[in-house]
């Protein structure tokens, strides 16, 4: 009965040795960092793989976005190509490359915008492929709490929605066609006066070519009095100068009446 006993506590202890030898791999699950972010963010998430496919090298990484993530850019890594692809809708990012050897981690991180959902839980189903074989990790729970045995990588998102920087709001880059029409109706009511505006000077110079004639005229009037008094001058003077004569024709007539002989 002892043998007995010690026989079944040996089968046991070797099947639950096997248990957790076939178990571990999968328990090392592929878990985000960080778990948690704030919704709408931007940030670099890295994604750790901690062993290959039951001992074989991992050779590619196909992880599909949540809906509502976007923007995402692959980090560069040595011996990897980072992709981003759109399959049916949903984008996909893949790394290609290595291998990763089964018993070494590696890291991949990736650059994305959240999704603007707080309160929430997102889910980045990822496909782990091996030289032989694959893991999918591709596990959503029905409800919180459940354990699955290859479940996606979880991120839960709190609040409140984080807001773009101001240096960084896309509708600046619009403003200016936006403002276009306010910079278009000053250029057009300028153009007007642009071209009145030779009008005024041109009159102005008539003006003052029709008010040089009148002092031309004025001149050739001054011209006209001078005249006038010179003619006004001579006649007082040949009249000074035949009254003289006749003064002195006077007195000689006075003389010779009073000296007859």
């Amino acid at each position: 009965m002892i043998g007995r006993l010690v026989s079944s506590t040996v089968i046991g202890s070797a099947a639950l040795l096997v248990t957790l030898l076939v178990a571990t791999p999968v328990s090392a699950h592929i878990d985000p960092d960080p778990t948690q972010a704030q919704a709408g963010s931007r940030l670099t998430v890295g994604f750790t793989v901690e062993h290959g496919c039951e001992g074989s090298p991992t050779t590619q990484l196909d992880m599909r976005l949540p809906n509502g993530v976007i923007d995402p850019i692959t980090e560069d890594i040595d011996g990897w190509d980072g992709s981003i692809d759109i399959v049916d809708g949903d984008t996909i990012v893949t790394f290609a490359g290595g291998p990763l050897a089964d018993d070494v981690e590696g890291t991949f991180g990736v650059t994305m915008t959240l999704t603007a959902t707080p309160d929430t839980t997102i889910y980045f189903p990822f496909v782990q492929r091996c030289e032989v074989g694959e893991i999918r990790w591709i596990g959503i729970p029905a409800e919180p709490g459940d354990e699955l045995d290859e479940p996606a990588p979880a991120m839960t998102l709190t609040g409140p929605v984080a807001t773009v920087p101001p240096d960084a709001t896309i509708p600046d880059s619009t403003t200016p066609s936006s403002t276009a029409p306010v910079v278009t109706e000053p250029a057009a009511t300028d153009a007007p006066a642009a071209t009145t505006a030779p009008t005024e000077p041109s009159a102005v110079t008539t003006e003052a070519v029709s008010t040089s004639e009148p002092a031309v005229i004025a001149d050739s009037s001054g011209q006209s009095g001078s005249s006038d008094t010179g003619t006004i001058a001579f006649i007082i003077t040949m009249a000074t100068v035949f009254g003289l004569g006749a003064f002195v024709a006077y007195r000689a007539r006075q003389s010779r009446a009073a000296n007859p002989s």
